[in-house]
């Protein structure tokens, strides 16, 4: 009677964990990494999903299984993206758990979860630098200039992400006297939208507006001033590989100025206005983060 009794105690246990090993609902994370378990191929999501998942060892619960909609597990991660929900749901009327429901607003006050992500880029440009001809007395067509760029976007559930860029300029070139140096230090609104995003890759759209409260050009006799606004439209491709998320790209930017000052002898400090147009290619690298 004992030995049944033992049996019927061990029946019960493998019952209830395999009532506990049942998949279960989660949210993962916008940069939660994945791995597919078919190649072992890993990489990051851009938007934040629900899906089931499942724990490999219950008693650490820091490694899961992904299932897709028919119930079949086709990806592992880790418990770092994993947010668990389950008693949430379980609250909620006729909440049916195949049905994959968009994340949560993020712009509500409840919610406790902000995602951005930052990118740090090198440009290389080509200006044409025709429209300063008759401020320098020569006949240059264009000059080529580096531009620092740290941009910062919030991670929304719009169609588009918004956030913050910074720009650092110079280009250099010879005139028939001296070395003339330009130099600009602009910020303002970055807008970005997808256009394709897959397992690895993404390919977006990036249209900014930017105020300069730097614009310089300076030579060994003189320094001029500018008033400048510049608009930015781009186009950049994302890889995520395994040394982090790489960005290859183009930017045309239109530099709308006024002159307002100069100390080249002769000259007068009339404002001038002029038109300066770059295109260029570019390399950056992008850091994702949350509050």
């Amino acid at each position: 009677m004992k030995q049944v009794f033992v049996l019927f105690l061990a029946l019960f246990a493998l019952a209830s964990t395999a009532a506990e090993l049942k998949p279960y609902r989660v949210y993962l994370k916008p940069g939660t990494i994945l791995t597919r378990l078919s190649d072992k191929k890993s990489f990051a999501i851009e938007k934040g999903i629900y899906a089931n998942v499942l724990e490999t060892n219950p008693s650490k619960r820091d490694h899961f299984l992904v299932y897709d909609k028919n119930g079949k597990a086709i990806y592992d991660t880790l418990a770092d993206g994993v947010v668990e929900i389950e008693k949430d749901v379980q609250v909620l009327p006729n909440v049916d758990a195949e049905i994959s429901y968009p994340p949560p607003s993020q712009l509500k006050a409840n919610n406790k979860y902000a995602f951005f992500d930052t990118q740090f880029n090198l440009h290389l440009d080509r200006l044409g630098m025709s429209p300063l001809n008759s401020i320098y007395n020569q006949e240059l067509t264009s000059a080529v200039g580096n531009r620092w760029e740290i941009r910062t976007l919030y991670v929304s559930t719009l169609p588009v992400n918004f956030g913050l860029g910074i720009n650092y300029q110079t280009a250099t070139w010879e005139n028939d006297i001296d070395e003339v140096k330009l130099s600009i230090l602009s910020f303002g609104p970055q807008i970005q939208r997808y256009i394709y995003q897959g397992e690895t890759t993404a390919l977006s759209l990036h249209l900014g507006g930017e105020f300069a409260p730097l614009y310089t050009t300076t030579s060994g006799t003189s320094k001029e001033k500018y008033q400048a606004i510049l608009f930015d439209l781009g186009l950049e491709a994302l890889w995520d590989s395994g040394y982090g998320k790489w960005t290859l790209g183009t930017h045309f930017r239109r530099h709308d100025l006024t002159l307002t000052s100069t100390t080249r002898p002769g000259s007068n400090p009339v404002p001038e206005e002029l038109v300066i147009n770059s295109i260029g290619a570019m390399v950056g690298y992008k850091y994702e983060w949350d509050l």
